[in-house]
């Protein structure tokens, strides 16, 4: 399984157990059966290592739409006081504290009153892939957490450096990060020079002198998955040019990212962690330590 970061659906099993469960809710499944069909569908992850995220996923969904059912509830509590998946996080030099920060705060959520249960439309066609390639967007923060880290009302910026197809036949949006924040909306002077910021978290890298020169993530796939989640208002268009990084791919499955809650899911996160280190890369891979 892939993880590119501590947060609940940083990795690939999260978001397959959300996706296919929400699908099911999309065309019209009952809770229960959107439910039993999702067991069904993913039953490869029970008795694997990867079990304990297929019930956090579900519980954590199933609470935001108000249709937490108590088997989902005893399972992912069960897995949390286990500290189900902290594996991934074994040789991280963290030792997994960004993961159990997340599990603290699931188990948190899921004792907590519901939400009212949200009705659940059948999606309305649109359009997932806006951009043209190499198109270069500023994106402006704006959540909670940003003011939090210092980049409430800055600038990032993403280029698009080719389509991706996904699962289900859709096109979606390979970008990159140039890693700087702007006061003001830059323009595409502005960005020359400037690294790339890895679509990856160093925490997952082993301590300094630990490492040799591992895969690291640079790019990455950006889904809306429903029309209100792509944040429009706070994308500006500011130009486009050849990508001249031409940093390697990551494969689609390891560095995948909704447009939904970005800022609090792994941008300022990211942003932040990476203040604190360079790379190096060679031979398509990179080496990561402390500056």
């Amino acid at each position: 399984m892939g993880a590119w970061g501590a947060s609940l659906y940083a990795n690939d099993c999260t978001c397959d157990v959300k996706d296919t469960y929400m699908k099911f809710l999309e065309e019209q499944y009952s809770n229960e059966d959107a439910y039993q069909q999702t067991i069904e569908k993913l039953n490869e992850y029970f008795g694997d290592t990867d079990e304990p995220l297929l019930w956090y996923a579900l519980a954590d969904t199933q609470w935001r739409l108000g249709r937490l059912m108590p088997e989902v509830k005893e399972k992912a509590l069960y897995w949390i006081e286990k500290e189900g998946g902290i594996a991934l996080w074994e040789e991280s030099k963290s030792g997994g504290a960004g993961w159990k920060k997340t599990l603290a705060k699931l188990k948190e959520k899921l004792n907590s009153p519901m939400p009212p249960e949200k009705i659940i439309k059948k999606p309305v066609d649109f359009i997932r892939n806006p951009w043209n390639i190499g198109d270069i967007y500023a994106y402006q923060f704006h959540s909670e957490l940003s003011k939090e880290t210092g980049l409430f009302g800055k600038y990032i910026t993403f280029q698009k450096i080719a389509d991706e197809e996904w699962g289900y036949g859709e096109i979606y949006s390979r970008v990159q990060m140039y890693d700087k924040v702007f006061d003001v909306l830059p323009a595409l002077r502005d960005l020359d020079g400037i690294r790339i910021l890895p679509f990856d978290n160093p925490d997952r890298f082993p301590p300094r002198g630990q490492n040799d020169y591992w895969p690291l993530n640079m790019n990455g796939v950006m889904i809306p998955y429903k029309k209100r989640d792509y944040p429009g208002k706070y994308l500006a268009f500011i130009g486009n040019q050849p990508d001249n990084a031409n940093m390697p791919r990551s494969y689609k499955s390891l560095a995948s990212h909704y447009w939904e809650n970005l800022e609090e899911d792994w941008l300022c996160v990211y942003y932040q962690a990476w203040r604190e280190y360079t790379y190096e890369q060679r031979n398509g891979k990179f080496n990561v330590h402390l500056l």
